[in-house]
């Protein structure tokens, strides 16, 4: 059985609190690939971290007895001004920010690329089901660390998801008696 791969952009975007004190600007710009950013800027000399930029409603139709093999998400991204980065990456179920940390140690770079988190075999420490990926509240919530001198912006241009799934055996018997 072959693994099925869908990339979808998010219809919403918002800010989840339970971390940082830093804002998000623009925050609808992260649906678009077209260099129009959300940006994060610290508000004071000692830099800290952003609260959960959220990108949710990813519009995902997986069948209901296919089984969730992986999922991966891409960030474009980019700093200006100081030395920044991922201070937390992790997905959204239930609207709830949870799963294995996945934010990358590495410095943003100061021109617009993507980093990608996760992988076609990547469950972030969660169970999923298509339920969970079809609902509107599922997600990814990103947090960015600024310095403690408190400089740089951080930029971000777009965000996309793709979910890695196969049809299990009970799918397979539906379709075959839709068929006859």
């Amino acid at each position: 059985m072959a693994v099925i791969s869908r990339t979808r952009s998010p219809q919403l975007s918002g800010l989840d609190l339970t971390l940082g004190s830093i804002s998000w600007a623009n925050r609808d710009n992260i649906k678009l690939e077209d260099g129009v950013f959300s940006t994060a800027v610290p508000d004071g000399p000692y830099g800290g971290w952003t609260y959960y930029l959220t990108a949710s409603n990813f519009g995902f139709s997986i069948p209901t007895y296919d089984i969730v093999k992986g999922i991966k998400v891409e960030i474009k991204r980019k700093a200006s001004g100081g030395i920044l980065g991922d201070y937390s990456v992790k997905l959204i179920k239930g609207g709830v920010i949870g799963g294995t940390e996945h934010g990358l140690a590495a410095n943003w770079p100061t021109v617009n690329e993507y980093a990608t988190y996760g992988s076609s075999t990547d469950m972030w420490g969660l169970a999923w089901d298509p339920a969970d990926i079809n609902a509107i509240t599922f997600g990814v919530g990103i947090s960015v660390g600024f310095p403690w001198d408190g400089d740089g912006i951080a930029y971000i241009d777009y965000i996309k998801m793709t979910v890695y799934s196969r049809a299990s055996i009970k799918s397979q018997l539906i379709l075959i008696s839709d068929d006859v």
